[in-house]
């Protein structure tokens, strides 16, 4: 059994900044601590959207080891884990309790069952954008809330441990980073990582009839949404980007 390792201190302002940015950095090795932190002050900025979330029916879609799930049942959420990948799930220790082994393109769940669902870093781990979007109006209550997150092909992270050869595009730039290095530890294109943009991702999101669009911004630094309306610079400029949408 893994046990519980004690968390980061909660940091605001300019610590905050260096305390991500150091976390991120061992990220590939540790990812706990990093999405520890995430989780947190997410779990916290939903909680004041979208709360109380105490008994709220909550969708962790691509869990993995449910550093997300933690976090939500904490403030009293009913939140399923739900993951593909067994590896995936246990990467810290046993997957955590109550979990749900399904594809989020293809949900084990009832139409109109779920106050919320939440994909943090994910669709651009899935072969599938449009069917978790479909699936996400699908599950949701009416008036219920989605989070739908993940790193852009074109931002400084998009290719992962790839970078910055993804800058070359999908397809040239794994090619050449093979070619020079071999397949990359995690999360190889085509496999375990897929080029997903913002525009398009957009256009999905606002061509399902039930779906309204709340509210469109980078993730790490949401004050400069700005950037989310500008085609192309935010391909590269918002790194991580997060569509809020209610059902209608």
């Amino acid at each position: 059994m893994h046990a519980a390792r004690p968390e980061p201190p909660v940091e605001h302002g300019l610590a905050r900044v260096r305390q991500l940015w150091r976390l991120f950095r061992n990220e590939k090795t540790d990812p706990e601590p990093f999405y520890t932190v995430l989780a947190r002050e997410t779990v916290a900025d939903l909680e004041r959207r979208y709360g109380p979330l105490r008994g709220q029916r909550i969708l962790d879609l691509g869990s993995g080891p449910g550093i997300y799930t933690r976090q939500f049942r904490r403030v009293g959420a009913d939140c399923i884990p739900v993951d593909n990948s067994v590896d995936e799930l246990s990467i810290v220790g046993e997957p955590p309790e109550g979990h749900v082994l399904a594809d989020a393109a293809d949900l084990p769940f009832g139409d109109d069952s779920v106050d919320g669902a939440f994909a943090s870093n994910l669709l651009e781990h899935a072969p599938d954008t449009e069917g978790i979007i479909r699936e996400i109006e699908r599950v949701l209550k009416p008036g219920g809330w989605g989070y739908i997150s993940w790193t852009n092909w074109y931002s400084p992270w998009g290719g992962h441990d790839m970078s910055p050869y993804h800058f070359l595009g999908p397809e040239r730039g794994p090619r050449l980073y093979e070619r020079r290095h071999g397949p990359p530890r995690k999360n190889r294109y085509g496999e375990g990582l897929f080029a997903v943009h913002i525009g398009p991702t957009l256009k999905l999101v606002r061509a399902r009839p039930r779906l309204r669009i709340e509210s469109v911004e980078p993730r790490y630094w949401p004050r400069l949404r700005f950037i989310v309306a500008i085609p192309g610079l935010r391909e590269v400029a918002t790194w991580n980007c997060v569509i809020r949408v209610r059902k209608r």
